[in-house]
């Protein structure tokens, strides 16, 4: 059982190390935060449905939901793909799927290990895929509600016979979006406090194994461990982007409101009630809302790029020095 230590070696033993600290520390956070979570998912109840738009854009809505379930069971199905060549690694070949055994004399252990892999495996499987459609379900939510909104905004019309009917009319409506905005931006709130823990694992462990298994994958010495090595790798990235590229998408439709009360036609009516009400949302709405991984790193399409250039620079420097 004894074995010859390498790159590759010393890497399978840190996806051991990684995906244990990963998930360990997400059960935590969510165990922790488990009232705040059942909270945000009751607040969704009091969300503006798509039918409250005209067609075209419920159209639109629908089929944001309809691409986020397929990706949730695209997911779903690459976690199972990935899953069951690492079972049958332990079933058939009888060694570790993530780790290299270097204890000898100790058989007992050993299968040990290889028996609690196989409980493990399907287990983190599981609670990655669990974690991935959380934050993605979460995402598409908030920015469906900031695209419900914007069109309301850009939409208002007034209803009545005299200047003063319209004018109340057009302010019950405004206070029913600044309302709604601010149960969003509540939302988010409390969203970024749960996940701020979350997004700073994964980045912490996601990265740095990104780049081991980019440099395992170019030291390795068999064409099967390189498969593995990639695979891995694109996997790893992919898990971080679905987390970065989001972000992204909430950032800009929060922004978006703003840009909707300008589209209001505000100026058509001469209301002097609606002056201070528009401006107190226009205020909150141009500050930007950023998701940050525990209040540090910003958490957006650039830092996933971020990543991937860091994991290659130092993939080069690690190359050549090993060269050397």
């Amino acid at each position: 059982m004894n074995i010859e230590r390498g790159a590759a070696d010393f890497v399978r033993n840190l996806e051991g190390v990684f995906a244990y600290a990963q998930q360990l520390g997400k059960v935590s956070v969510t165990i922790y935060y488990f009232n705040d979570l059942k909270r945000l998912l009751e607040t969704t109840k009091l969300f503006w449905k798509p039918n409250m738009c005209n067609q075209r854009t419920e159209t639109t809505l629908n089929s944001m939901y309809s691409k986020i379930l397929q990706l949730q069971k695209f997911f779903l199905m690459t976690i199972a793909v990935t899953a069951v060549p690492l079972m049958l690694v332990l079933l058939l070949e009888k060694v570790p799927a993530i780790g290299i055994w270097t204890l000898k004399g100790h058989d007992t252990l050993y299968h040990f290990v290889i028996a609690e892999q196989i409980i493990y495996m399907p287990y983190v499987g599981v609670l990655v895929w669990a974690f991935e459609c959380m934050y993605l379900g979460f995402c598409v939510e908030i920015i469906v509600q900031f695209k419900i909104l914007s069109h309301h905004l850009e939409k208002l019309t007034t209803e009545g016979s005299t200047t003063k009917e319209k004018e109340l009319n057009y302010l019950e409506k405004i206070n029913a979006c600044i309302r709604h905005h601010q149960l969003m931006l509540w939302f988010i709130k409390k969203f970024r406090q749960i996940f701020s823990l979350l997004l700073l694992t994964e980045y912490l462990t996601a990265g740095p194994l990104i780049c081991a298994e980019l440099f395992a994958a170019f030291e390795g010495q068999s064409y099967r461990n390189k498969m593995r090595h990639i695979f891995i790798f694109f996997a790893l990235a992919f898990q971080l982007g679905s987390y970065c590229i989001p972000a992204d998408y909430v950032t800009d439709e929060a922004l978006s409101v703003s840009y909707a009360i300008y589209s209001s036609k505000w100026y058509a009516n001469h209301f002097p009630s609606l002056k201070v009400p528009l401006l107190l949302m226009m205020q909150n709405a141009q500050q930007e809302i950023t998701i940050r991984a525990g209040g540090l790193v910003v958490i957006n399409t650039q830092t996933f790029v971020t990543v991937l250039k860091v994991a290659w620079s130092a993939c080069s420097i690690a190359r050549g020095l090993r060269q050397n």
